[in-house]
């Protein structure tokens, strides 16, 4: 969320119509988290997002003591993060593999910042992506990825699937964990706000996804507010 008249001012020209409105929801990081970091201090870590939004996540995990940096392409954007403190790293995420990032981070985020259709039909460069962005964290270090698979809407449903399952196969070969949302509801209460019939969570050296009570108890409320925004109400807390 934007907060004040400059943030407002200098997002108004960011390339993403959702990264312009100023009130974008905050709804998301506390939730992811309270279910997959559950036990996990990130006092003291070098966490590093890729596309930080309006670094959401990295002033979570800051609340938390982590010391969190980013790569953004988007020039409000990356101003944005230096003025609420943040180090940002200049770079379009497609180029990954080539940019220059002080390797060597504790954790890395990323909600919908990637998408295995940069690579449709060449599973090695795929597969190079993905190692290359694990291969940024130390050996003992976590990771939690959402991709956002845009393709050509003239690709067919077959095949749009098939190369979904070679993006999830290179992520258990890589040694991650992969949790699928039960339903659409799931995935808008992490703030995963794109939809496609194959989302699935990737995530490394974290523990598996526990619904935690906060979560159990806090989801009819979310499911009301989710039901009343579609209905055009305005929904009380």
């Amino acid at each position: 969320m934007l907060r004040t008249p400059e943030e407002i001012a200098l997002l108004s020209t960011a390339q993403e119509p959702g990264i312009r409105n100023p009130a974008r929801s905050e709804h998301g990081p506390e939730e992811i988290l309270g279910d997959f970091f559950a036990d996990v201090s990130l006092s003291g870590q070098r966490v590093l997002e890729l596309g930080p939004g309006h670094y959401e996540f990295c002033e979570a995990i800051a609340r938390r003591g982590a010391r969190a940096e980013a790569i953004e392409l988007d020039p409000p954007v990356i101003e944005l993060g230096r003025r609420r403190g943040f180090r940002v790293w200049p770079g379009n995420l497609l180029h990954l593999p080539s940019l220059e990032v002080e390797p060597g981070f504790d954790g890395l985020f990323c909600k919908g910042s990637n998408n295995p259709f940069w690579f449709y039909g060449h599973e090695a460069a795929l597969r190079n992506y993905i190692a290359k962005m694990a291969g940024l964290v130390r050996p003992d270090g976590w990771l939690w990825v959402v991709s956002c698979p845009f393709s050509n809407p003239a690709l067919p449903p077959t095949e749009f699937g098939r190369w979904l399952d070679v993006e999830a196969a290179i992520y258990r070969e890589l040694g991650f964990r992969e949790w699928v949302p039960p339903h659409r509801l799931a995935a808008a209460y992490y703030g995963i706000s794109f939809e496609h019939p194959r989302l699935a969570v990737f995530t490394k050296g974290l523990p598996p996804h526990r619904w935690s009570a906060a979560t159990l108890a806090r989801l009819p409320w979310f499911a009301a507010r989710v039901a009343a925004r579609r209905a055009g109400r305005v929904f009380a807390r």
